[in-house]
């Protein structure tokens, strides 16, 4: 039996998880009944709880056209300081996404000095962030937590094309409890964009350090239905609308030519 094969029987699997698990809470979620992605969609996220205004009032809204002529292309950021290993995960469908928990984190990823927790990660499709405002199929979002409470978000875009071995491995799971999964398997890449942003989903809290991947990886379209089974909207998307950029300042770090050599080129 072929790779091929082996892969489309296991879809059958995830897709009574998707069905089967039930709605929870995270630090993206709040209440899939109270907001989603028609009627109570997007525009009127600010007016439907006094708690979520900053989704209608904030001026560091999430997600952006990222623009490369427009961003500061910097090399002191340095290279991603991931220190991220296995944990225990569950496997979640919160009504408008599905979302991957690790129960005890999953390592940390340090930025300005500032150690954030892995807590979870959790798909859009399409693409919440545009490149040069070229959409894509798939966002992946791994969200960390600081100790005193600060986010970061790390975003990773995907085009349809060859499997996605992280979503692969995750396939054939049939039960909430997913086991040991391990973070470093989710394929990242050297360049990347850095802003200032928000949650994309209310309460759409601002203040949220963003990383947004350069490298553009690939899913199959079939791997794209799939997420689309967790999102219980007639239009099958869970994408918050680009916001404006209000003068930002968003900073590309481009190592240097020898230290990149090892990458592809961006798609």
């Amino acid at each position: 039996m072929g790779k091929l094969a082996i892969q489309l029987l296991s879809f059958p699997f995830f897709i009574s998880l998707l069905l089967l698990t039930l709605p929870t809470g995270s630090l993206q979620v709040v209440d899939e009944k109270e907001f989603d992605y028609g009627e109570r969609g997007p525009d009127r996220w600010g007016e439907l709880d006094p708690e979520w205004s900053t989704c209608s009032t904030g001026s560091m809204q999430s997600p952006i056209n990222l623009q490369d002529e427009k961003a500061e292309e910097v090399s002191y950021l340095g290279k991603l300081n991931r220190t991220y290993k296995p944990s225990n995960a569950t496997l979640k469908n919160s009504g408008h996404d599905m979302e991957l928990e690790w129960e005890n984190g999953a390592g940390t990823l340090e930025i300005n000095g500032i150690e954030y927790v892995l807590k979870q990660c959790h798909w859009h499709t399409p693409s919440e962030h545009t490149i040069d405002s070229r959409n894509f199929s798939l966002e992946l979002h791994m969200v960390h937590e600081s100790q005193d409470g600060k986010i970061a978000v790390v975003g990773i875009l995907y085009t349809i094309g060859s499997p996605d071995s992280f979503l692969s491995s995750l396939a054939p799971k049939k039960q909430r409890q997913v086991g040991i999964v391990n973070p470093n398997d989710i394929e990242t890449g050297t360049k990347y964009y850095r802003y200032m942003g928000s949650l994309t989903t209310p309460p759409c809290t601002e203040n949220v350090t963003w990383t947004v991947i350069k490298k553009v990886r690939t899913v199959t379209i079939e791997q794209v239905g799939l997420l689309r089974v967790a999102v219980h909207y007639e239009s099958g998307t869970n994408a918050r609308p680009i916001q404006p950029t209000n003068g930002r300042l968003v900073q590309l770090y481009d190592p240097d030519e020898d230290e990149d050599e090892h990458e592809d080129e961006d798609d």
